[in-house]
């Protein structure tokens, strides 16, 4: 399906999944901070914020962690999940069997923890006049098309000209079957991720150590041909580390997104506080693309210092 990327839009959404790190570790307050502050005029004014929150299975049924931001505003919903932060997290990547719809059983365990609640917030905010933007980056990628998925298989109907669309960012392929959304996917990555090639780099490094191939045929019959169905939908964009940006299936498509880039950092300002360890608008993209070097966390910027906080405020 062809569709038109927004350039602006993605530069939102990608400032949004940064900021569902900064909620997971500091909390909902900072983000409402650093939202109303202006600080990223990449992303809108939002009157309503919320967390998406899940149990913590592994570690103790009454405790929740914080998966997520649900915004609303006039014309608009935005959903953004964060990547892997936790146990948990590590946890569901690595149940990569698929279940009787062939989707990846760990990511849809990961979306079911917290369906209901974002269920009953896009319930409570959507009246048909409002577009609806999911995106996440990696672990919250897989989960923005899962979310997708069942918003369709809901019966969620949108009157022209609104839109649902769906931007991941670094994310793992969610089926090992045909899966058809009817909406704008937006897929980003970097040349270094190796995450968007999971888990058939997993199969294939299985298959190459001498062994191993057979123990685990004994073990999990059929796995590796699973592991090796997995495959992404829609067309891919690569993002290269100055910001330029192509579609892989059209080579000739090239800095479709930079000025606008420059623009954002030129506007942000460059204060100590904002380019030093916290949230500014130049990291933002580079944060979520830049080649990984913790596995499963790829988005290096988590946090938003004391004194960007005190910026804010004062």
């Amino acid at each position: 399906m062809k569709h038109t990327l927004n350039r602006q839009r993605s530069l939102e959404m990608a400032c949004l999944s940064q900021l569902t790190y900064v909620a997971y570790n500091q909390g909902l307050e900072v983000v409402r901070d650093i939202l109303k502050s202006g600080c990223s005029p990449l992303v809108r004014q939002y009157e309503t914020i919320e967390f998406i929150q899940a149990p913590r299975a592994l570690i103790s049924t009454s405790d929740f962690a914080c998966c997520g931001l649900a915004l609303s505003a006039p014309n608009e919903i935005a959903i953004a999940i964060r990547g892997t932060e936790n146990l948990d997290d590590y946890f569901l990547n690595l149940l990569a069997e698929s279940n009787s719809q062939g989707i990846h059983s760990g990511f849809d365990t990961f979306v079911e923890r917290f369906w209901e609640q974002l269920q009953e917030f896009i319930l409570r905010e959507y009246n048909s006049i409002k577009d609806i933007f999911i995106t996440g980056h990696s672990l919250g990628g897989a989960a923005a098309t899962l979310i997708t998925k069942r918003l369709q298989k809901s019966g969620l109907k949108l009157i022209d000209p609104y839109v649902l669309e769906t931007y991941t960012f670094g994310a793992p392929p969610v089926s090992t079957e045909e899966f058809i959304l009817d909406t704008p996917l937006y897929r980003f990555r970097n040349a270094g991720d190796f995450i968007p090639h999971l888990p058939e780099i997993i199969a294939v490094a299985i298959k190459r150590i001498p062994g191993l191939r057979g123990a685990i045929a004994n073990w999990k019959p059929g796995l590796l041909e699973t592991l090796s169905n997995y495959s992404h939908l829609e067309a891919e964009y690569l993002i290269e580390n100055d910001y330029s940006c192509r579609q892989l299936d059209e080579p000739d498509i090239s800095k479709i997104w930079q000025q606008d880039v420059n623009d954002a950092v030129d506007a942000s300002g460059s204060s100590a506080q904002q380019q030093a360890d916290g949230f500014s608008v130049g990291e933002c993209l580079k944060t979520l693309i830049d080649i990984p070097d913790e596995g499963m966390n790829i988005a290096r910027v988590r946090s938003f210092t004391d004194a960007d906080q005190a910026t804010l405020k004062a």
